[in-house]
């Protein structure tokens, strides 16, 4: 992610050169993966958001992959599973369908060719749909790294009056 192609309200746009599938891209990134974006250092000679130890972004084969390992295991305290970088884009594909985004909107996310005749006769951009894609997935993470207790109280206080009578009569 190079920083000449986010804007500061977090509209990321990918160049046709650096996509696959040769066509440029619009992504709104949600608050939360802004929040991480706006940490990480800049540098006049680090061009890209997540710089990888050679002047260029993280790349999946290199040493930059085996200390992000060694930083989770760490963070984990136990070994982790082999995954590869790509592993993150089914995870992230998968996460969306379970927060309720459609999968031709999903697909859109990815950056994928839609194929056939839609692809040819739909040339719309689906940004507002991409960005909202995008906030409920990032809203899911949150829930799963912050889980909230299970329990609900429907009437604050009923427990605790309850067991003040119990008290009182027992």
């Amino acid at each position: 992610m190079h920083r000449d192609f986010l804007t500061s309200d977090g509209l990321w746009a990918i160049p046709t050169e650096d996509r696959e599938k040769g066509n440029a891209e619009y992504i709104r990134l949600p608050p939360m993966v802004m929040q991480i974006v706006r940490k990480q250092p800049t540098s006049a000679s680090a061009p890209f958001i997540f710089q990888g130890r050679l002047k260029g972004p993280i790349n999946g084969f290199t040493k930059d992959k085996a200390a992000l390992d060694a930083k989770m295991e760490e963070i984990a305290g136990h070994p982790i599973p082999h995954w590869v970088l790509h592993d993150l884009r089914r995870t992230g594909k998968t996460l969306m369908i379970r927060s309720g985004v459609s999968p031709h909107v999903s697909e859109r996310v990815m950056g994928h060719v839609i194929p056939g005749v839609e692809g040819v006769y739909d040339q719309y951009e689906y940004l507002a749909e991409k960005t909202a894609a995008l906030r409920k997935l990032a809203a899911l993470v949150a829930r799963i790294l912050n889980p909230k207790d299970n329990i609900v109280s429907l009437k604050p206080g009923l427990r605790s009056k309850s067991l003040t009578k119990k008290k009182a009569s027992g």
